[in-house]
């Protein structure tokens, strides 16, 4: 007789959606195991962000900027380890909040830290939030979120390629550009897990045991985009450094950052 599977620890899912990952195959206290386990790439960069950006003494806005990408992966361990729809609210109203954060910073960008706080940018994006959050709770439909998400994506890249364009920064465009690489290139993976998961599910039970982790591709999403929103953090960064008085070279490393005070246009 084959063995009894453990019953779900979170007991049966109530979020919306349910990914290609077969539920509780390794662990029955993680719904998802590889789809949680990936989040990792979206928490430990953002946390050494934010010890290079206070060893470093930079604007402290900048940590806002790495915790709210590390509160999309706090969010997302969350949804995928429980698959309650509490918790698929926790990944996916932070990721919406987390480009109004993005899309102010940008807007912001040139001014002096001297300067006032732009509370009309501050309402306009509150209000962009507080819409999708009625309209996503109320009607409980996926596709508002991916339809506000996207937007908010689409204003966040015209911000950045305004600023390359003005700041004519080869680091700069180097960041953008592998940024965008690795974002666009998940969402693909994204896009094919979600159309072809049975073939892919079919693939994967062909496949030795230690090779089928490859195959979840929405856990590569997760690692993807968490790296591509973690460079695109450096290259605000970065930028910003163009804007100092003294200004300051923001030098980016693979998991980081150090700084430079003799500044040069690079």
């Amino acid at each position: 007789m084959a063995p009894t599977r453990p019953e779900p620890f979170w007991g049966t899912p109530t979020s919306t959606l349910d990914w290609c990952e077969i539920n509780y195959e390794v662990s029955p206290f993680i719904a998802e195991f590889w789809n949680t386990l990936s989040n990792l790439g979206m928490i430990i960069p953002p946390l050494i962000g934010i010890y290079q950006i206070m060893r470093h003494g930079l604007e402290r806005k900048f940590v806002l900027t790495m915790a709210s990408i590390m509160l999309v992966g706090v969010g997302s361990w969350a949804f995928h380890m429980t698959l309650r729809y509490s918790m698929q609210l926790l990944d996916e109203l932070p990721m919406v909040l987390g480009n109004t954060v993005l899309i102010y910073q940008l807007s912001e960008i040139r001014k002096s830290a001297k300067r006032d706080i732009n509370w009309s940018m501050i309402v306009l994006c509150a209000a962009y939030f507080v819409i999708f959050c009625g309209l996503y709770l109320s009607l409980k439909n996926p596709v508002i979120h991916q339809v506000m998400y996207g937007m908010g994506v689409l204003v966040v890249l015209s911000l950045d390629l305004r600023l390359v364009n003005f700041n004519q920064c080869r680091t700069c465009t180097k960041l953008l550009s592998a940024g965008f690489f690795l974002y666009t290139f998940g969402f693909g993976v994204w896009n094919i897990d979600n159309q072809l998961c049975s073939q892919i599910t079919e693939l994967r039970s062909q496949l030795p045991t230690s090779l089928r982790p490859l195959t979840q591709l929405h856990a590569w999403w997760h690692l993807l985009a968490g790296y591509a929103t973690f460079i695109h953090s450096l290259f605000i960064i970065h930028a910003r450094g163009h804007f100092f008085k003294p200004r300051v070279k923001i030098v980016p490393k693979w998991f980081g950052m150090s700084v430079e005070p003799n500044y040069r246009v690079d």
